[in-house]
């Protein structure tokens, strides 16, 4: 029985160091959004929560993005593209995720569209990481979505969206690394799939934070490639019923 305790306590005591260094590493690496993505937020009408940033078109709709934030970036670094999507007149929902990590709170869409009844056409999307991860709530939602936009980003298992029934954009940067798997995606589900190349974009710079590991080099301006994202979302977003 002696031996069973200690077995039991030595595990939960590796459990609390092992989460205690997941906190400590998140906490550090942590990318916090530049001013110009802070005067966004201070200049527009953004409710901000513990738990979500709302960014509400000029006019009420029926459509609405959520939009799930890249790996250690904090969501309000997305403030530039998703307020220019919002002025196109639609409600972008950015949720703050568990140590800004996505796959630690995949299912925060349910939430959401909990929250905003008056919402009945749902398109789910993410950067990086955030897109991965709403690909796997796509994947076991599909019934209550009208569409998946993947920036810079790819799921798990290409396969398991071939022939997927809500419309796929999938929006890459020419000068992401990332960019040989992000094409990969798309011929993958090219028959239910749009794409769009942001030439000399990179990963970075879709949203406004200062570091990206191993990065391409941008050979265009952040304002011009968030520029394309805004303007290739509206659209794809237009196109849905």
């Amino acid at each position: 029985m002696k031996t069973f305790r200690r077995l039991l306590i030595a595990i939960v005591a590796i459990f609390l160091i092992g989460a205690l260094l997941l906190v400590g590493w998140a906490t550090i690496n942590a990318q916090e959004p530049t001013e110009r993505a802070i005067m966004v937020l201070q200049e527009n009408d953004v409710q901000q929560t513990d738990g979500q940033l709302v960014f509400r078109p000029t006019f009420p709709t029926n459509k609405g993005l959520i939009y799930y934030p890249g790996g250690l970036v904090e969501p309000e670094a997305y403030a530039v593209t998703v307020q220019g999507i919002a002025d196109a007149g639609y409600l972008v929902v950015v949720p703050k995720m568990p140590l800004n990590l996505a796959f630690m709170g995949i299912n925060r869409a349910d939430g959401i569209r909990a929250e905003f009844p008056e919402i009945d056409s749902w398109v789910i999307g993410g950067h990086s990481l955030g897109g991965a991860m709403a690909a796997e709530y796509a994947k076991n939602n599909v019934a209550d979505l009208n569409g998946l936009i993947m920036f810079a980003s790819y799921p798990a298992n290409n396969e398991e969206f071939v022939n997927f029934p809500i419309p796929i954009l999938t929006i890459i940067g020419s000068n992401d690394p990332g960019a040989p798997q992000q094409e990969a995606f798309y011929e993958a589900v090219r028959d239910s799939a749009r794409r769009f190349i942001i030439e000399g974009g990179n990963h970075r710079q879709y949203a406004d934070y200062r570091f990206q590991n191993n990065d391409g080099i941008p050979t265009i301006s952040v304002m011009e490639q968030q520029n394309q994202i805004i303007t290739t979302t509206t659209q794809f977003l237009d196109s849905l019923e």
